[in-house]
C-alpha cells in the first residue's frame, strides 16, 4: 500500500518536473524570438540595437536545451538505438533498460562533478559575462543542475516502472514504459 503511494507520488512528481521543463524550454524559446525581433526592429528602424541581445539569446538557448532535456529524459523521447531492445524478450528488455539507465548515470556522474567544480570556480572568481555583466556561474550552473536532474529523472523512472510497481506506464500500453 505504501509502496503504491510512493510509486504514484514519484510518477506524479516526475510528470510535473517534466512538464515544467517543457514550459521552461518553450518560454526560453519564446523569449529568444521576441528579443531577436525587437533587436531587428531596433537595428534597422532606429539604428540602435541592444548590445547584450546576442549574449542573452545564447544563455536562453542553453537554458531551453537543458530544461527540455530533463523532460525528454523522463518521457524517454530521446534518440537512441533500440534495435536490440525491440528484438529482446520482455525479461531481457527490462534488463537492457536497467543497464542503459545505469550506464547513463555512470557516464553523466563524472560530467556533473567536473562541471560543478567549474561552476564553483566561476563563483569564487566572481567572473561576469561581457555584455550582460551576469555572473557566469549562473549561466554555466544550468549544465550540472540539468544533467543531475536527467540522472535523477531516469533513475526514478526506472524505479517507478519496475515490475510489480503500481504506477501505470505513461502511454497506457501495459508495457514496461521504460
Amino acid at each position: 500500500m505504501i509502496e503504491g503511494r510512493l510509486d504514484s507520488g514519484l510518477l506524479w512528481l516526475g510528470e510535473r518536473v517534466a512538464y515544467f521543463g517543457l514550459w521552461l524550454a518553450a518560454a526560453a524559446l519564446l523569449a529568444i524570438v521576441i528579443l531577436n525581433a525587437v533587436n531587428i526592429v531596433l537595428r534597422y528602424v532606429f539604428f540602435a540595437a541592444f548590445s547584450w541581445a546576442e549574449e542573452a539569446m545564447l544563455y536562453l538557448m542553453i537554458l531551453g536545451v537543458y530544461a527540455g532535456a530533463i523532460s525528454v529524459a523522463w518521457q524517454q523521447a530521446h534518440i537512441r538505438i533500440d534495435a536490440f531492445v525491440a528484438l529482446a524478450s520482455p525479461r531481457r528488455h527490462r534488463i537492457l533498460n536497467i543497464v542503459a539507465t545505469l550506464l547513463l548515470a555512470a557516464i553523466l556522474a563524472p560530467v556533473v562533478l567536473a562541471s560543478t567544480r567549474v561552476v564553483s570556480l566561476l563563483f569564487e572568481f566572481e567572473q561576469r559575462s561581457d555584455a550582460l555583466h551576469l555572473p557566469t556561474w549562473i549561466a554555466q550552473g544550468v549544465m550540472p543542475l540539468a544533467l543531475a536532474m536527467i540522472v535523477v529523472m531516469s533513475l526514478v523512472r526506472l524505479f517507478v516502472h519496475a515490475p510489480g510497481g503500481s504506477a501505470e506506464p505513461r502511454d497506457g500500453s501495459g508495457r514496461d514504459g521504460v
